[in-house]
C-alpha cells in the first residue's frame, strides 16, 4: 500500500473539558491473559472519564475493523493533552510523519482546535525511521494538504502521513490519541497508570523523533 492514505472519519464528538493536562501514552488496557477478563476492559482515573465516548467508539471501531482476537491481544494507550497553544509553540514536533511507521499499530486522534494536517501525495519511502522523515518533507505536495472539521475522530494507520497545523488559532487546545499496539510503549516520560499493576523498565528517549516502542521488527 502506498503512503499518503487519508484517515478514516468516525464522526464528531464534543468534550466539555476545562482542566489543563498532559498524559503521554498512558496504558489503559493490557493484552488479555486470563479467561475471566473481558477483552474490552480498560482502566481510567476519574479525571479522564470525560473521554469515555471517544475511547469506546475507538474500541468498537477497532474490533469491527480488525477483529476481537486482535483487540484481545493489544495494548491500548491514551494520550490526552489540554494546553495553551501559541503560534510559536506547537503541541508536537513540526513536520510530516507517520504514527506507527513500519508497524501495524492503529491510532485514533481527536482535537477541538487547530486540526491535524494530512497529505495524500503519493509517497515513496524507505524503511529508515529518520531518513523517511526527510523523504516525506521532500515529496509532500502542498496542494494535497487537507484537514477535517474540529471534534472529528479519525482512524490512522502507518500510511496516513500528517503534521501539526502551523496556521493556528492561539488558545487552549485539547488533543486526544488512542493507540492500539501489540508492543509495550516503554520510553521514559510516558505516563504511568496507577489503576493497573505493572512495573516496566522504561528506556531512554533519543533527541530525535521517537517511535513509542524501543524495538520494532523491520
Amino acid at each position: 500500500m502506498k503512503y499518503g492514505k487519508s484517515p478514516v472519519y468516525l464522526g464528531q464528538f464534543i468534550v466539555e473539558d476545562k482542566e489543563m493536562m498532559h498524559y503521554q501514552y498512558l496504558p489503559i488496557k493490557f493484552p488479555v491473559t486470563k479467561k475471566f477478563y473481558f477483552y474490552y476492559d480498560f482502566f481510567l482515573e476519574e479525571r479522564l472519564q470525560q473521554f469515555l465516548e471517544i475511547i469506546r467508539t475507538a474500541i468498537e471501531d477497532f474490533e469491527k475493523t480488525f477483529g476481537a482476537d486482535r483487540l484481545k491481544e493489544s495494548y491500548i494507550y491514551l494520550t490526552a493533552k489540554r494546553q495553551y497553544q501559541r503560534k510559536d509553540k506547537f503541541f508536537n514536533r513540526a513536520g510530516y510523519h507517520s504514527d506507527g511507521f513500519m508497524t501495524d499499530d492503529i491510532n485514533y486522534i481527536w482535537c477541538d482546535k487547530n486540526p491535524t494536517v494530512f497529505n495524500n501525495s503519493g509517497f515513496n519511502l524507505c524503511k529508515d525511521d529518520q531518513l523517511s522523515l526527510h523523504q516525506m518533507k521532500q515529496q509532500a505536495l502542498k496542494h494535497n494538504d487537507h484537514v477535517y472539521p474540529v471534534n472529528s475522530l479519525l482512524r490512522l494507520d502507518q500510511y496516513s502521513i500528517h503534521k501539526v497545523n502551523e496556521e493556528i488559532e492561539e488558545g487552549l487546545r485539547t488533543f486526544v490519541k488512542i493507540s492500539f499496539s501489540k508492543d509495550k510503549y516503554d520510553l521514559e516520560g510516558n505516563s504511568h497508570n496507577y489503576e493497573l499493576d505493572y512495573n516496566w523498565e522504561m528506556k531512554p528517549r533519543n533527541k530525535s523523533r521517537n517511535i513509542p516502542q524501543t524495538e520494532i521488527k523491520k
